[in-house]
């Protein structure tokens, strides 16, 4: 008890130690779920889910192509324009209350909500995720951001994130999210062959595993949105 209080006293410190204003306005929540058949549970949403209710800004839906923990892994997402929007969302939807039609098309895994740590916008295509461990979020967030702009310059039109959760439970306490984006996942590994053969922008990517404690977990992700408020 008396190391989860001193951890919990490092992590508020280091939260209003923060630039606030470098830290970007919304936040993201996301549903874990087992589909049956995802094709047949995406559509069943988009022709049955008034998401205007939800006060979200933009949903969708991710699923694992690579390293799933299971089959049918997947997760719906909610943008929100701020954090107090996306947990005023555990008041308006339960998930567990959904329909008999609903239920027969997926279990749920858990829920959680998503908060972007730098400029961030969500794009459809090719994701690559990774749930890692981190010792000084801000230094690495800053990291991401000098990589993105390095990035852009070298031409590439790859989307940078990294979150902070909240209220994840057993599978996301304690965890960061870094996932990048490209429009194809072509596109990923040719970023990653340029790495591998030494562009200018990779030291900048080697520098930021010095605030990585520990990567828990790696996986690649297709994620298409399916709703967008007028």
């Amino acid at each position: 008890m008396k190391n989860i209080k001193i951890s919990l006293i490092i992590l508020l410190s280091s939260i209003f130690s923060l630039n606030l204003s470098a830290v970007p306005e919304g936040a993201f929540t996301t549903l874990m779920v087992q589909a049956k058949d995802i094709d047949k549970y995406v559509d069943f949403l988009k022709e049955n889910v008034d998401f205007d209710n939800f006060g979200s800004e933009q949903a969708g839906y991710c699923k694992t192509r690579t390293g799933e923990s299971y089959q049918g892994q997947m997760f719906i997402y909610n943008a929100f324009t701020s954090v107090e929007k996306a947990i005023g969302f555990i008041e308006l939807y339960d998930p567990a209350s959904a329909n008999f039609d609903l239920k027969q098309l997926r279990s749920i895994k858990y829920s959680s909500a998503f908060k972007p740590l730098k400029d961030f916008e969500a794009r459809d295509g090719y994701h690559r995720l990774w749930r890692v461990k981190l010792n000084d979020w801000q230094a690495f967030s800053n990291s991401m951001t000098k990589l993105q702009k390095e990035l852009d310059a070298a031409g590439h039109k790859m989307m940078i994130g990294v979150f902070a959760q909240l209220g994840g439970g057993f599978a996301e306490t304690g965890m960061f999210h870094l996932r990048t984006i490209t429009e194809t996942a072509a596109e990923t590994g040719k970023i990653i062959d340029e790495y591998f053969r030494g562009a200018s922008w990779a030291a900048t990517w080697d520098d930021a595993q010095q605030y990585i404690d520990e990567e828990v977990e790696e996986t690649f992700e297709y994620c298409e949105t399916i709703y967008t408020r007028n």
